[in-house]
């Protein structure tokens, strides 16, 4: 696979270090010609010295026939500018880094493959390590203000032996996996011990959630 990543920061070139060791051709396009010259002798990828919004570098870069384009810069502008010249090109799978958890239904509206949060990938992970047994948080969306989280029925859950439309108004039954097959979360439907139940809530519903859970 042929992949362009623009920007190389730390990011940037942690990715592409994976993406060459798996044998990808992989170009690097970087503004900063002192980090230029640096990424050209530790990595064993083509790095350009330009501004990745210029077109002619991309072209240099080898766009037309790019089968993925990353825009890793720390600048969300930047960012999306070289996406939408991405797109222009027709490049089929187009990922975004997005610093600014606001900026995030930006890029979700411009019809690329993925936008990246950063910040709400560390949040997530953070996050995670804070945990109880029977919760497991998936994603933050909608710029961290809304949790998409799984959550394990236990005994003494007061969801237990309850159908979802009775469990409460301040989030959303996404879905339900009994013993490994999907249930739709129809209202009628009761909830079993050892369900694992998806939900959807703001992040300010914690209480709710663990009061029913």
């Amino acid at each position: 696979m042929k992949v362009i990543i623009t920007g190389g920061g730390d990011v940037g070139t942690e990715l592409a270090k994976v993406l060459i060791s798996e044998k990808h051709d992989v170009v690097v396009v970087e503004s900063d010609g002192k980090r230029a010259d640096e990424l050209a002798e530790s990595l064993d990828a083509l790095v350009l010295k330009g501004d990745a919004s210029d077109r002619r570098v991309l072209k240099d870069a080898g766009i037309e026939k790019c089968d993925a384009f990353l825009a890793l810069t720390s600048d969300d502008k930047t960012n999306l500018l070289v996406c939408e010249i991405a797109k222009s090109f027709g490049v089929p799978k187009i990922v975004a880094r997005v610093s600014d958890p606001s900026n995030e239904q930006i890029f979700s509206q411009m019809g690329i493959t993925a936008a990246v949060n950063t910040i709400s990938v560390a949040v997530t992970a953070f996050k995670r390590i804070l945990e109880g047994p029977d919760e497991r948080l998936l994603c933050l969306a909608a710029g961290n203000r809304i949790k998409i989280m799984e959550r394990t029925v236990s005994r003494k859950s007061r969801a237990c032996g309850k159908k979802v439309k009775d469990l409460g108004n301040g989030f959303v039954i996404a879905a339900i996996v009994r013993d490994g097959e999907f249930l739709k979360p129809e209202g009628n439907r009761k909830l079993s011990e050892g369900d694992s139940v998806i939900v959807c809530a703001p992040v300010e519903e914690d209480k709710e959630i663990e009061r029913v859970f």
